[in-house]
């Protein structure tokens, strides 16, 4: 039988003797430790036990594992080397999702053991089971997409595992309670459209579309690490599949549905020029295939974000010539699609400024802190002495008309786009 080699070789590197004795001895004591508490028996307080840990297990050090499944191959210098394999995207992510929480796994699983032989026959042992397994599944997948992100911008310290123990808790919350009978005696049914579903049905199918978007997410962010050419039919179909979903708990008119989903391509950008290898010779190329007529070609090096902006476009202009209370929010504070739409762009252009420039690790935080100051310290401060116009001349939506908002937008956004064009030309 072939065994996936990467999964093979993460074997090798977590299964040593030392782990396989000392989990189970361990978890004995833990086991034995409840089994005295819980009245010489194993009984509801030690399956409780159990889920927990397996929980934290599953979850934590699960999360840390598939992330430096990643980081450590970029921190050892062996990654070149893994690239030159002939291993697919596919045989690549999951050898390391899998492979690298298989001791993970192997503990997690002895923690599933004790709870099925200590609760009560009258659970229904099996759906908390898979919802939990599927919830450490997930985290797990998702840690491996950040542990890719990190890889790519150069951040190859695990000083970010706070953010993974962060995610596990905001995880750990809605997992836990599976674990209990009650969960599942539940007849609360969630309203999606003009349907009625029951809510653990709800929850389970969108488990798994979860599930199956992380998939789709580390498959193609390790197609991008090996060199694989990909098309943006995902990135786009992911987008259409969340304003799909987000927009069946909203009412039945127009302006929610397309406010949300404005909003839903407007993270979408944002998000998409972070995670995006972002090169100078990457838009030569766009540009070079552009003026060929090289479609495929152009569509292969088209950015996600760029994907997420032209989503985002026609809601914007629906929204524009739409009116509804929730246009206006307070006495300053307006909203403008059209000029959202350009901040977003204004933001993008700092966003790369800094990428293409000495320290691309830090471009992140560069535009982070320039965000603060454009869109919170100098509008706040123009605000304090009374001159709103400079305010909004910063942040145009505190503008009392669309048109000034759209004017101060426009011109942010060209001072940004000069300032990026000539960094880009000495950058290739």
């Amino acid at each position: 039988m072939n065994i996936n080699p990467e999964f093979q070789r993460q074997l090798y590197l977590e299964c040593s003797q030392a782990r396989l004795i000392g989990i189970p001895l361990l978890l004995c004591a833990v086991f034995t430790f409840s089994y005295f508490v819980d009245n010489h028996q194993l009984a509801s307080g030690t399956a409780q036990i159990a889920m927990t840990l397996f929980l934290i297990i599953t979850l934590l050090w699960g999360a840390r594992q598939t992330m430096d499944s990643v980081v450590e191959e970029y921190r050892d210098r062996t990654w070149d080397t893994q690239r030159l394999s002939a291993l697919s995207p596919w045989q690549m992510a999951w050898g390391k999702w899998l492979g690298s929480t298989i001791m993970v796994w192997y503990a997690g699983l002895l923690c599933l053991l004790v709870y099925l032989i200590a609760s009560d026959q009258g659970r229904p042992l099996f759906w908390s089971c898979f919802y939990a397994t599927a919830g450490a599944v997930l985290v797990q997948g998702i840690s491996l997409l950040l542990g890719q992100i990190s890889a790519r911008q150069g951040h190859t310290k695990t000083g970010s595992t706070l953010l993974i123990v962060l995610l596990g808790v905001f995880i750990i919350a809605p997992w836990n309670r599976f674990a209990s009978l009650g969960y599942f005696q539940q007849t609360a049914a969630v309203n999606w459209y003009d349907s009625r579903i029951i809510q653990q049905d709800f929850e389970l199918i969108s488990l798994l579309l979860a599930l199956f978007w992380c998939s789709m997410g580390n498959f193609r962010l390790m197609s991008q690490e090996l060199g694989i050419r990909t098309m943006p039919w995902s990135w786009l179909a992911f987008a259409g599949f969340l304003i799909i979903y987000l927009g069946g708990f909203l009412p039945g008119t127009s302006y929610p549905f397309s406010l949300m989903a404005f909003m839903v391509c407007i993270t979408l950008s944002y998000i998409g020029v972070v995670v995006e290898r972002n090169e100078a010779i990457r838009i030569k190329r766009l540009l070079t295939y552009l003026q060929q007529h090289n479609w495929r070609r152009s569509a292969e090096e088209l950015p996600i974000w760029c994907v997420s902006l032209l989503l985002a476009t026609p809601f914007s202009l629906l929204l524009s010539v739409s009116e509804h209370p929730m246009r206006n929010v307070g006495n300053s504070f307006h909203f403008y699609p059209l000029p959202v739409l350009l901040l977003l762009l204004r933001d993008v252009a700092l966003y790369l400024f800094f990428s293409y420039g000495k320290n691309p690790q830090r471009a992140l935080s560069l535009t982070l802190l320039w965000g603060v100051l454009l869109y919170g310290i100098l509008p706040g401060l123009f605000t304090l002495v009374g001159q709103n116009w400079l305010a909004a001349l910063f942040f145009p939506l505190w503008a009392d008309s669309a048109g000034g908002a759209l004017v101060c937008a426009l011109l942010q956004t060209a001072v940004l786009s000069a300032l990026l064009y000539k960094r880009w030309q000495e950058s290739v």
